[in-house]
Protein backbone atom coordinates (compact mmCIF):
# COMPACT_ATOMS: atom_id res chain seq x y z
CA UNK A 1 0.00 0.00 0.00
CA UNK A 2 1.59 3.47 -0.71
CA UNK A 3 1.01 6.34 1.76
CA UNK A 4 -2.10 7.51 0.24
CA UNK A 5 -3.91 3.95 1.25
CA UNK A 6 -4.09 2.82 -2.62
CA UNK A 7 -2.12 -0.42 -3.37
CA UNK A 8 0.29 -0.19 -6.34
CA UNK A 9 1.53 -2.70 -8.31
CA UNK A 10 4.08 -2.66 -11.72
CA UNK A 11 2.93 -4.90 -14.26
CA UNK A 12 5.78 -7.29 -14.97
CA UNK A 13 8.12 -5.56 -17.86
CA UNK A 14 8.65 -9.15 -19.46
CA UNK A 15 4.49 -9.12 -19.63
CA UNK A 16 3.69 -5.83 -21.29
CA UNK A 17 1.73 -7.39 -24.19
CA UNK A 18 0.00 -9.85 -22.29
CA UNK A 19 -0.09 -8.81 -18.48
CA UNK A 20 -2.88 -6.29 -19.07
CA UNK A 21 -6.30 -8.07 -20.04
CA UNK A 22 -10.24 -7.80 -19.79
CA UNK A 23 -13.44 -10.24 -20.56
CA UNK A 24 -16.29 -11.12 -19.30
CA UNK A 25 -16.70 -11.77 -15.37
CA UNK A 26 -17.30 -15.88 -15.09
CA UNK A 27 -18.97 -15.63 -11.62
CA UNK A 28 -20.47 -11.98 -11.80
CA UNK A 29 -22.51 -9.20 -13.85
CA UNK A 30 -19.58 -7.18 -15.54
CA UNK A 31 -16.13 -7.39 -16.49
CA UNK A 32 -12.75 -8.18 -14.78
CA UNK A 33 -9.42 -6.32 -15.81
CA UNK A 34 -6.29 -8.39 -15.22
CA UNK A 35 -2.83 -7.12 -14.70
CA UNK A 36 0.06 -9.64 -14.15
CA UNK A 37 2.43 -8.01 -11.81
CA UNK A 38 5.69 -9.10 -10.17
CA UNK A 39 3.59 -9.80 -7.04
CA UNK A 40 1.22 -11.67 -8.84
CA UNK A 41 -2.12 -11.21 -10.65
CA UNK A 42 -4.46 -8.82 -9.64
CA UNK A 43 -7.85 -8.62 -11.05
CA UNK A 44 -10.62 -5.99 -10.81
CA UNK A 45 -13.92 -6.91 -11.17
CA UNK A 46 -15.65 -3.78 -12.92
CA UNK A 47 -19.85 -3.81 -13.11
CA UNK A 48 -20.83 -2.75 -16.81
CA UNK A 49 -21.49 1.29 -16.14
CA UNK A 50 -17.59 1.05 -15.19
CA UNK A 51 -16.30 -0.64 -18.02
CA UNK A 52 -18.17 1.55 -20.44
CA UNK A 53 -16.52 4.69 -18.35
CA UNK A 54 -13.31 2.87 -19.02
CA UNK A 55 -13.49 1.93 -22.07
CA UNK A 56 -15.11 5.15 -23.46
CA UNK A 57 -11.99 6.96 -21.90
CA UNK A 58 -9.24 5.26 -23.29
CA UNK A 59 -11.52 4.78 -26.63
CA UNK A 60 -9.64 7.04 -29.41
CA UNK A 61 -6.99 8.55 -26.95
CA UNK A 62 -3.78 9.00 -28.49
CA UNK A 63 -0.74 6.81 -27.32
CA UNK A 64 1.60 8.16 -25.95
CA UNK A 65 0.84 11.98 -25.20
CA UNK A 66 3.50 14.19 -26.00
CA UNK A 67 5.15 16.35 -23.15
CA UNK A 68 4.33 19.42 -24.63
CA UNK A 69 0.35 18.52 -26.89
CA UNK A 70 0.40 20.96 -30.08
CA UNK A 71 -3.04 22.45 -30.66
CA UNK A 72 -4.09 19.93 -33.01
CA UNK A 73 -3.33 17.45 -30.27
CA UNK A 74 -5.46 19.42 -28.05
CA UNK A 75 -8.57 19.23 -30.73
CA UNK A 76 -8.07 16.24 -31.98
CA UNK A 77 -8.52 14.91 -28.21
CA UNK A 78 -11.75 17.63 -27.71
CA UNK A 79 -13.38 15.91 -31.01
CA UNK A 80 -12.85 12.53 -29.74
CA UNK A 81 -14.36 13.37 -26.65
CA UNK A 82 -17.68 15.21 -28.26
CA UNK A 83 -18.03 12.40 -30.58
CA UNK A 84 -18.01 9.69 -27.64
CA UNK A 85 -21.12 11.61 -26.80
CA UNK A 86 -22.89 12.38 -29.62
CA UNK A 87 -25.76 10.67 -31.42
CA UNK A 88 -25.37 9.62 -34.45
CA UNK A 89 -26.83 12.49 -36.79
CA UNK A 90 -24.50 14.62 -34.92
CA UNK A 91 -21.31 12.21 -35.97
CA UNK A 92 -22.89 12.40 -39.82
CA UNK A 93 -22.71 16.52 -39.72
CA UNK A 94 -19.12 16.12 -38.10
CA UNK A 95 -17.91 14.01 -40.91
CA UNK A 96 -19.39 15.97 -43.21
CA UNK A 97 -17.88 19.56 -42.03
CA UNK A 98 -14.74 17.49 -42.04
CA UNK A 99 -14.91 16.74 -45.90
CA UNK A 100 -15.61 12.87 -44.83
CA UNK A 101 -18.88 13.14 -46.49
CA UNK A 102 -20.06 10.67 -49.01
Amino acid sequence: MSERGVEHRVVKADRVGTGVTYGPAMAADGYVLTLITADGPLEVELGKAAMYTLWTEVRGTPWPEPDHPSEADMLVRRLVELANGADVERLREAIRALGGGR
